[in-house]
């Protein structure tokens, strides 16, 4: 916490700050756990999230306590969906030629197309206006309560329903465009 303040110019930004850090590490924590699975990442997550709020500090002067909250969270998801792909390249060469990772070879395929599928989806997903985007991951890659989802983003429930209407709509149109689904 004091590194964090330390960053930070005046005594009114550090106070401030420190009442954002109180308010929010919970549920950046929750929601850092529950992409990584890991408390020791989580944490690195959260932490990385508040150092690029206090670099960007200035940002919050106008935002209310909701807004905030928001932006932190889309902050801390997109820090741990970062530690979350460094993780996955750093496989060791140990895994990767053990024979217990050795797929049969129908296995094998299935996984792979599900794989490409999966990564296609992902890319979507990125391509989306993040009003939409945002949404779809923290419900379906987090799995986190429509309602929670709400809470934290400031939005009704009413209009995290549409949006993830709208957002489903605009994934399927454009799984349908690239020969995924009929």
């Amino acid at each position: 916490m004091l590194a964090f303040c330390m960053m930070l110019d005046t005594p009114e930004d550090r106070q401030s700050f420190e009442e954002i850090y109180n308010n929010n590490k919970d549920i950046m924590f929750a929601h850092a756990y529950s992409i990584l699975k890991d408390s020791a990442s989580a944490e690195d997550a959260v932490s990385d999230s508040f150092v690029s709020l206090a670099r960007n500090f200035e940002k919050t002067y106008e935002m209310d306590d909701k807004r905030i909250r928001s932006y932190l969270v889309i902050i801390a998801r997109n820090a741990s969906y970062k530690i979350y792909n460094k993780r996955k390249r750093e496989i060791s060469s140990d895994e990767i030629f053990s024979d217990e990772n050795a797929p049969a070879d129908k296995d094998f395929t299935l996984n792979t197309e599900n794989n490409e599928l999966y990564q296609k989806l992902f890319e979507m997903i990125k391509k989306l206006d993040p009003k939409y985007g945002d949404l779809i991951m923290l419900k379906y890659y987090c799995n986190i309560k429509e309602k929670d989802i709400a809470a934290a983003l400031g939005l009704s429930l009413e209009n995290v329903k549409v949006r993830l209407y709208r957002a489903r709509a605009l994934l399927k149109k454009m799984l349908k465009e690239g020969g995924y689904c009929d």
